[in-house]
């Protein structure tokens, strides 16, 4: 269990009454799953302490079939209900390829695009690459990995992706995408 107090990757949540926060939990059970592997690759037994953490994580929270970002959330966002909803204007630069990835996932291959061509200020890139956030944080490096890693996925695909070229580009003709040498995501 997460326990307060947790400050969820939203920042937006009272760190006193965040339980359970979706993304810390998914994290931390992939990163120590991932570690578990790395050992066994190493030749290394499984740390018997992990496992206990790994086996004790409690279920992602959620509601009505929809994830929360915490267990004592009240309010739950479809990805329709977030991109009509959500005030675009204070969200972070990693929330628009974040909005990518799931909309390609869910099939929504226009809206993925659409989330990464949106036009507001947060979601802009200076001539160094970098997205800016406002005037005390102007390189925000979250968003440009997201936005680099949104367009591989978009192209080559991920695990249980349909089996066409492109999968989260739409399929109307509107794209012609050319890529090379990405593997599909594996996350």
């Amino acid at each position: 269990m997460l326990a307060p107090p947790v400050i969820p990757a939203q920042e937006n949540h009272p760190a006193r009454e965040t339980w359970n926060s979706t993304f810390e939990l998914a994290y931390w059970g992939w990163g120590l799953r991932a570690a578990q592997r790395w050992r066994e690759r190493l030749g290394l037994k499984r740390n018997p302490a992990w496992e206990r953490v790994i086996s004790k994580l409690s279920s992602l929270p959620k509601r009505e079939g929809v994830y929360l970002a915490h267990e004592n959330c009240p309010e739950t966002f479809t990805l329709i209900k977030a991109n009509r909803e959500w005030q675009w204007d204070k969200t972070w630069g990693w929330d628009y390829p974040m909005t990518a990835m799931t909309a390609a996932r869910l099939g929504e291959a226009k809206l993925a695009v659409d989330a990464l061509l949106m036009k507001t200020e947060k979601n802009r890139y200076l001539a160094n690459g970098h997205s800016w956030q406002r005037r005390n944080l102007p390189c925000y490096l979250p968003g440009n990995g997201g936005l680099l890693y949104a367009v591989a996925m978009m192209a080559a695909g991920w695990d249980g992706a349909p089996k066409v070229s492109t999968p989260g580009f739409p399929a109307d003709g509107s794209w012609r995408v050319s890529w090379e040498r990405l593997s599909p995501s594996r996350i």
